[in-house]
C-alpha cells in the first residue's frame, strides 16, 4: 500500500474505530435500560428496543455523541443512557453538563406512563401519604412500575431518620404536575407522576443562581435523605450540574437498588 493510500485509509478508519467502543458501550447500557423496565420492554434487538406489545423503538445506538444542549432537547434512548449516575455521597460539585437523568427520551416515557396532556396518565395514579407521622400530605403518584409503592417504602424509611432532618422533607412541593421543563420545553417526570419535590425552603435550583458561564453549585439537602431515595432507585437532582436539590425521580435504568 502506497503512502497516499495509507493516509486515506487512516483518515477513513479513524472515525470508524472511534465508533466501535461507543457502539459496544451503547449495547451494554441499552441492555440495562431494557432490564430496568421488564413489565414494558421485551428485549433489545439490534439498534431497537422491542416493547411487549410489539412496538419497536429506535435507540440511536452507535451514533456519535452530540453536544449536551442538543441531546437535552432531543435525546435518543442511547443519549438517555450516556451519563452515569454516581453512586454514594457526592465527592464534589458535578462536572460541567454532567446531569445524569436530565437526558430523557420523551416518547419512551410517554409510552410507558401515558400522556397527561391527553388524559392518558391520570387514571394510573393513586394517593400516597407523604410523611404521615410528621406532616401528612396526600400526593398523587403513578402506579406504573410500582412507583407509588416504592415511594411508600421511601416514606417509611424517611420517617425513621432523626427529627432534625424532617424540616428538609415537609411540606413536599408536589408530585404530579402536567408540565414541561422550563429550559427544554419537554415533559417533566412530574408529568408522569414519577417524581417528587421536597421542601422548597431548604432547596436549591440552578436557574435561581442566574449565573452566566459556569453554574456555582449549591446544596443544603443532607445526603442521608438522598441515600434513602437511591436505595429505592430514585435519582437525586442534587447530583446534577444543573442541580435541582429538592427533586427525586424514579429512574431504575440509571441506579441500582431493590
Amino acid at each position: 500500500m502506497g503512502p497516499t493510500r495509507r493516509i486515506l485509509f487512516g483518515a477513513l478508519a479513524a472515525p470508524l474505530l472511534a465508533l466501535r467502543p461507543a457502539a459496544a458501550d451503547d449495547g451494554e447500557r441499552l441492555g440495562r435500560l431494557a432490564a430496568a423496565y421488564p413489565d414494558h420492554i421485551a428485549r433489545r434487538e439490534g439498534a431497537d428496543l422491542v416493547w411487549r406489545d410489539g412496538t419497536r423503538m429506535a435507540t440511536g445506538a452507535g451514533a456519535p455523541e452530540r453536544p449536551f444542549e442538543v441531546m437535552l432537547r432531543d435525546a435518543t434512548l442511547a443519549d438517555q443512557m450516556r451519563q452515569a449516575y454516581p453512586a454514594g455521597p457526592p465527592a464534589g460539585p458535578p462536572p460541567r453538563n454532567h446531569s445524569p437523568g436530565r437526558l430523557r427520551n420523551t416518547a419512551f416515557f410517554v409510552k410507558m406512563y401515558g400522556d397527561c396532556r391527553h388524559g392518558g396518565a391520570q387514571g394510573r395514579h393513586r394517593t400516597v401519604t407523604w410523611m404521615p407521622k410528621t406532616r401528612p400530605q396526600a400526593l398523587p403518584v403513578t402506579t406504573v412500575n410500582d412507583v407509588a409503592t416504592r415511594l411508600e417504602r421511601v416514606v417509611a424509611d424517611l420517617e425513621g431518620l432523626p427529627d432534625r432532618l424532617k424540616a428538609y422533607l415537609v411540606p413536599s412541593a408536589g408530585t404530579f404536575n402536567c408540565r414541561t421543563v422550563a429550559d427544554t420545553g419537554l415533559l417533566s417526570m412530574h408529568a408522569h407522576a414519577a417524581a417528587i419535590d421536597l421542601a422548597v425552603a431548604h432547596s436549591d435550583y440552578w436557574s435561581w443562581a442566574r449565573a452566566r458561564g459556569d453554574i456555582p453549585y449549591r446544596n443544603r439537602i443532607p445526603y442521608a435523605i438522598a441515600e434513602v431515595f437511591e436505595a429505592h432507585r430514585f435519582i437525586w437532582g442534587g447530583k446534577w450540574y444543573h442541580y435541582d436539590t429538592m427533586h427525586f425521580e424514579y429512574r431504575p435504568e440509571l441506579i441500582g437498588g431493590s
